[in-house]
């Protein structure tokens, strides 16, 4: 069985290394990249590639100078409290809130913006500080809009998916759900149905979700 906190340790500890290197150094290195994409799989590759695309913002309020770091995600715009180590993504209430991994791709993407200096700053008002904090803090339910018998098919539909696949990344189980017709559901609303499963159908690790029997 795979020790979480161990697993947790060891990402932080080459995680934190890298970044030191990165603040004495300016620059990331490809044998960095290499040991990075080793240490945190697909969650490196977007983090990256978030870093290169500009996805990073810095938002200083003024006059007071208070700072928000923001990161754009695939669905909407996330808080990160760098100091804290959190995110207002669903992945980190669901894995890095459960040990199961130390930092999301948002995290990480922060990070390695801030050491390697390419983020954006975005200058407010202070009086829209608490409009936008309360706005990106904000989880959304979607599970509320469908019925509970559709509800049920998502789960039978991504059962037979899995059945045959074995198992997916949920972007990738994502996909052939909505081939099936679920065109409005999103990634995390996808892994709601799943986990809210009282059957306990489904499971996942490593970021890969498969059937539980």
């Amino acid at each position: 069985m795979v020790d979480k906190a161990m697993v947790e340790s060891c990402e932080e500890t080459i995680f934190n290394a890298i970044c030191r290197d990165i603040r004495e150094n300016g620059r990331l290195t490809d044998e960095q990249k290499a040991r990075l994409a080793e240490t945190f799989g697909s969650r490196f590759a977007a983090a990256y590639r978030a870093v290169e695309e500009g996805k990073v913002k810095k938002y200083v309020f003024q006059p007071s100078g208070r700072t928000m770091w923001i990161v754009t995600g695939k669905e909407r715009n996330y808080q990160i409290l760098p100091s804290a180590n959190f995110c207002s993504c669903f992945d980190f209430y669901f894995r890095v809130i459960g040990h199961d991994t130390s930092f999301c791709y948002h995290l990480i993407a922060q990070k390695l913006a801030k050491v390697l200096g390419k983020y954006s700053i975005v200058e407010e008002l202070d009086v829209n500080f608490i409009h936008l904090a309360r706005e990106l803090r904000r989880i959304p339910d979607r599970r509320r809009l469908l019925p509970i018998a559709e509800v049920e098919n998502i789960r039978r539909v991504a059962k037979g998916i899995l059945l045959e696949e074995k198992e997916l990344l949920i972007e990738g189980l994502l996909e052939e759900v909505k081939e099936a017709g679920f065109v409005s559901l999103t990634t995390r609303h996808l892994a709601s149905i799943l986990i809210a499963d009282k059957a306990k159908r489904f499971k996942h690790a490593n970021e890969l979700w498969m059937l539980s029997n």
